[in-house]
């Protein structure tokens, strides 16, 4: 395809309106670092976390359409391209977040893990090498975010995989599937050292899934109406909306095999990660990571119409985008707030931060996208989407 001018394509009023809640979430998060400093880096661990997420779910929906030769999302693959090349810009902080923070984790405090009964999680968890590991994960997802999204635009034809396309996509599931199991207990188990679950990676995959097919369809109507309008269908939409009902499902049944295993065993050691979340103050939102994340999906999404109206669509994925913020949430701040939760500068910084720079940083990676070219665009006047040329 001849890329002659490419475009991007939104609202005056959205991008002000991204930078505003970019602007204004720096300022809270700094000023919850001064005021509430032991809050900061807990939400900005959380912040990172997701923001890598959704970059490696945009590379694993890449990876699937190779592999699968699911030709069918082609229409926007556009937007999969876009979500996994805005992670080699958000490895490098959470990389940093999670360097400045080591000591923030209770297993550096001197005496937390015993010498007799936990002398691998001792060698594994010593500062330096948890370090290089971390660095070691994030520079290898970045190198293959850089390759398969150049490697996806750069398809001579909207419905093949180059060959070399398919090996990078098969290499990276290889990968991906040992090193975020790896990662996610090293970031996130790791912030209750005496807990441990064999479910807790595969429950973490299903976040990412359900929560990146969120954004893809979300940003999927958003085209419709504008640059994608003849290549998005109602069908597009009623096979995104099977997906998200369907990947809502898998997390539910993964978490409900975390939860009912623990809760069966009922060991002290795996008991206690519950406990603290299922009593007192916490025990609200426990309750409602589940209904948004999937009781009330799934009740919205099983009629055929639900899953081909765009308005439905975009509530629905504006929710489980919430859901996995909140299931991310009670991951982390469980382990380090103590017996309740707290909404204050941190918190809200950390979400409109989140919100303002993501957005911005999937609209800039979305101007490079060889589909969106002047032959597909279809911009209007008014408060319609507004296109302006990108730079040569």
């Amino acid at each position: 395809m001849n890329r002659e001018a490419v475009y991007s394509c939104a609202s005056p009023k959205a991008v002000r309106l991204l930078w505003a809640s970019a602007l204004l979430g720096g300022l809270a998060l700094a000023l919850g670092g001064v005021l509430q400093p032991q809050r900061l880096w807990p939400n900005l661990l959380l912040l990172g976390f997701l923001a890598v997420g959704f970059g490696l779910g945009g590379l694993l929906q890449i990876a699937f359409r190779d592999l699968t030769g699911a030709r069918w999302s082609d229409g926007f693959r556009c937007v999969r391209e876009a979500l996994g090349a805005t992670l080699p810009w958000t490895a490098p902080i959470l990389a940093a977040i999670l360097i400045a923070g080591v000591a923030s984790y209770p297993w550096y405090r001197p005496g937390m893990l015993a010498e007799e009964t936990d002398w691998f999680k001792r060698g594994w968890l010593e500062p330096e090498f948890f370090t290089v590991r971390a660095i070691s994960y994030l520079a290898i997802w970045m190198i293959f975010a850089l390759a398969m999204v150049r490697a996806s635009r750069r398809e001579a034809a909207p419905g093949g995989p180059t060959r070399a396309g398919v090996r990078l996509s098969a290499a990276f599931l290889v990968v991906f599937s040992l090193t975020f199991w790896l990662a996610g207990t090293d970031w996130i188990m790791s912030l209750e050292p005496h807990w441990c679950s064999t479910a807790f990676a595969v429950y973490n995959f299903g976040g990412i899934l359900s929560s990146s097919l969120a954004a893809i369809t979300l940003a999927a109507v958003w085209l419709q109406r504008g640059p994608l309008k003849n290549a998005v269908t109602r069908e597009h939409l009623r096979d995104l909306g099977t997906l998200l009902l369907g990947f809502s499902c898998f997390w539910m049944y993964i978490w409900f095999c975390q939860y009912m295993l623990i809760w069966y065993t009922n060991v002290p050691e795996e008991a206690a990660y519950y406990a603290s979340r299922t009593h007192g103050l916490w025990a609200p939102l426990f309750y409602a990571n589940v209904a948004i994340n999937w009781a009330i999906p799934f009740a919205v999404l099983l009629p055929r119409a639900s899953k081909e109206s765009g308005g439905i669509l975009v509530k629905v994925s504006l929710l489980v985008l919430a859901g996995r913020w909140l299931d991310v949430y009670l991951m982390i701040l469980p382990s380090t707030n103590g017996d309740a939760p707290a909404i204050g500068f941190c918190e809200l910084g950390a979400f409109a931060l989140g919100v303002g720079a993501g957005g911005l940083l999937f609209l800039q990676a979305l101007r490079k996208s060889r589909q969106l070219s002047t032959r597909e665009l279809s911009c209007h006047a008014g408060d319609a989407p507004v296109c302006a040329e990108a730079p040569r």
